[in-house]
């Protein structure tokens, strides 16, 4: 296990100190605080750090943690694991969901004994938000990743961020009866009179991979639940809000850049982005005429051939006192029949 994973231990007893001198103005007893504070660095420098005591190994990708079951059953996912595997049985844990990596799993298991929040950055906070999600009984640890996930949008990972939450499926969708997990056929020590190892799956679907074919933007599944929701809205903010005001309002339909994006958009999002009134443009006549060079650019990213679709955008009269505004529309493409003609 990594030194930037495991820390060296003293990170909590350096702020225990400051820490009870707040305590007491927040109306906690310091003598409890105090008692609590050594128990939890005690816990974790002896039981995580040297792993000491412990009643169940976890396996999971070429790693592992010699853990304590009281310790990990904090988290709704692992207390099902545990409970009919006897003490002391190695447990492996495989993820279905590709966005679960090796170091998400240290970080997730070492929130169960001390705070990582530190140990979150914008290069791992999907796969940590994944991981503790599946996890779940750490909400202060999705909560901090998604922060750093909505803080870091910028225009050459949007796209990338837009995928990312596209992906459909349920994370507990192929488990068994209870949601959480199901044993290999010929899994032995699921129960008292197993050898003890046992392999678990963490379930999860499979994500399209093509996200200007992305119908589900708006009301497909949701693979992280409410986060993948907030990201959602976020990203709608970012496109109607925070990137066009990086530009001179007058410039914001010869940006390349913004042409770039809109080009790659799930058609849903491209709808409700360029059809929003709430996305700067001087005139209609001005949308319409982005709207209609975006979507002759966006051809080369929708799929070709039978059950292609293609895009097309009207400028429409709203009434007498109302003005006009556009509509954003696709339909399957026509095909050509060809005839044979014998003489």
């Amino acid at each position: 296990m990594s030194d930037a994973i495991n820390g060296n231990g003293n990170g909590a007893a350096e702020n225990a100190g400051e820490s009870s001198k707040s305590a007491g103005g927040i109306g906690i007893d310091p003598v409890t605080y105090s008692h609590s504070m050594n128990l939890t660095n005690w816990i974790f420098n002896v039981g995580y750090l040297h792993q000491d005591w412990a009643d169940v190994h976890l396996t999971f990708f070429q790693s592992g943690l010699k853990a304590h079951r009281i310790v990990l059953a904090r988290s709704p996912y692992l207390a099902h694991l545990m409970r009919n595997v006897v003490p002391g049985s190695t447990i492996h844990l495989n993820f279905i969901d590709e966005n679960i990596n090796q170091e998400s799993v240290h970080i997730a298991l070492q929130h169960l004994y001390n705070p990582s929040l530190n140990l979150i950055n914008p290069t791992n906070a999907r796969s940590i938000l994944a991981t503790s999600y599946l996890f779940g009984g750490m909400p202060e640890l999705i909560h901090h990743s998604y922060e750093l996930i909505k803080s870091s949008i910028s225009p050459q990972n949007i796209i990338d961020l837009i995928q990312w939450v596209s992906q459909s499926g349920d994370i507990h969708s192929s488990s068994s009866a209870n949601g959480f997990s199901k044993t290999l056929p010929n899994g032995t020590g699921t129960g008292p009179n197993g050898t003890g190892n046992s392999t678990m799956y963490g379930s999860i679907g499979s994500s399209s991979g093509n996200i200007s074919s992305g119908d589900n933007w708006l009301e497909g599944e949701s693979r992280y639940g409410e986060w993948t929701n907030r990201l959602k809205d976020d990203i709608v903010n970012y496109l109607l809000h925070q990137l066009p005001s990086s530009y001179p309002p007058s410039s914001i339909t010869t940006q390349p850049e913004i042409s770039s994006i809109f080009s790659q958009l799930p058609y849903e999002l491209f709808k409700l982005v360029l059809e929003s009134k709430e996305f700067p443009f001087g005139s209609m006549q001005e949308r319409f005429s982005y709207t209609k060079k975006i979507i002759s650019s966006r051809k080369k990213y929708l799929p070709n051939g039978p059950g292609g679709m293609e895009e097309s955008v009207v400028l429409a009269f709203k009434g007498s006192d109302q003005g006009m505004e556009i509509h954003i529309s696709r339909k399957p493409k026509k095909s050509r029949h060809l005839w044979k003609v014998e003489g």
